[in-house]
């Protein structure tokens, strides 16, 4: 009988563990909203970054290969894409069609889901270009928007400079106005 009441219980009853179920339900609720939010601004991040990436990447190709490097892109909203190559234009949406060196360059919107682009100065077919002089191009300015309504840009200049850039000067970058 001794014994019986020296033991301690462990575990955790019924009750109190769901009510600690139902705290854990109550804090994800309020947390998901934030994430999804900050998961929506990585990927507008990302796409802006990548392209902002690949035109410095194209520009330094130019320069080093002594070869026009070409810029295509096509599509606005939901449905975008651009691709890399040498002297001629590509077809973003046609496989192997954009290649550097036999390794296809292409980025589209399947690689960034619910990122849009608003805005562009090329995104119409055409292509822009990268010369060998200095990696001087045609200009480029072109708009990501998230679902969330953050909006990033980037933008060449004919000098061949590229930026990242933000309507309201977030991130850290300057401001696309």
């Amino acid at each position: 009988m001794n014994l019986k009441r020296n033991q301690q219980r462990k575990g955790f009853t019924l009750i109190e563990l769901m009510i600690t179920v139902a705290v854990i339900s109550i804090l994800a609720s309020i947390a998901a909203p934030s994430f999804l939010e900050i998961l929506e601004n990585r990927k507008l991040k990302g796409a802006g970054d990548n392209l902002f990436a690949d035109m410095i990447f194209a520009k330094t190709e130019a320069i080093k290969r002594n070869e026009v490097i070409r810029v295509s892109a096509t599509g606005t909203g939901a449905t975008w894409c651009y691709g890399l190559s040498v002297i001629n234009a590509c077809d973003c949406t046609t496989a192997n069609s954009c290649q550097i060196d036999g390794i296809e360059k292409v980025v589209s919107n399947t690689d960034y889901p619910n990122i849009e682009v608003v805005e562009s100065s090329t995104l119409d077919g055409s292509s822009i270009s990268f010369t060998p002089l200095r990696g001087t191009a045609n200009a480029l300015h072109l708009k990501f928007s998230s679902s969330t309504g953050r909006q990033l840009g980037v933008a060449v200049s004919t000098f061949g400079r590229v930026r990242v850039c933000s309507d309201n000067g977030s991130w850290g970058n300057t401001s696309c106005l």
